[in-house]
């Protein structure tokens, strides 16, 4: 299997609680989104202050079904977007999270995938209030993890060189975008 059968494969055969949807959008957005709060006065101090949020392909808007439309608009508005409004997408979308379906939960990945392109979102509307700082997202690649039932194609180090290749782009360089394995994306779509 190829990397987007895998991937099918992992959303067609995994469950997923609401539980297990609150934690994940804590930490893969809110966790991303706390952090940077704790270090931005650091990194606006600095000549050359850079954010690289990891985040996932499985966060590009492009992935979003049709039953999820106004979500996607609503992420991909960086210039009508707000944090406010952002956790206000984040907490309705938890809220009506499904996890009572006859197979035991909602399938796939969706707080996974939401809370990715939330993290997108952010990335864009930090690096548009902060022109000074280098605000970017960093996709690892499919990289073998638990995460990833051990099944990616990537060693952990080759995931993690596509993250440290954006941290060290030459001063002056892109902000607001968007990598997959240390290579520049034309969108987050």
């Amino acid at each position: 299997m190829d990397v987007h059968q895998r991937l099918e494969w992992m959303k067609n055969n995994t469950r997923e609680t609401r539980e297990a949807a609150k934690q994940g959008v804590q930490t893969n957005y809110y966790g991303t989104k706390h952090v940077t709060q704790a270090l931005l006065p650091l990194l606006l101090s600095s000549s050359d202050g850079r954010i690289i949020n990891v985040s996932s392909s499985f966060g590009l808007l492009r992935h979003f079904s049709d039953d999820e439309v106004e979500l996607r608009q609503q992420l991909d508005d960086v210039d009508g977007l707000t944090e406010k409004r952002l956790d206000e997408l984040l907490n309705a979308f938890l809220e009506g999270f499904d996890d009572h379906t006859a197979e035991g939960g909602t399938a796939g990945f969706s707080a996974y995938k939401v809370a990715k392109a939330a993290v997108n979102a952010y990335t864009r509307m930090l690096a548009r209030r902060h022109p000074a700082l280098r605000v970017n997202c960093a996709h690892l690649g499919y990289v073998r993890t638990d995460f990833a039932m051990n099944s990616g194609l990537l060693s952990p180090e080759e995931g993690a060189r596509g993250v440290v290749e954006v941290a060290l782009l030459p001063n002056g360089g892109p902000t607001g975008a968007d990598f997959a394995e240390g290579q520049l994306q034309a969108s987050f779509v």
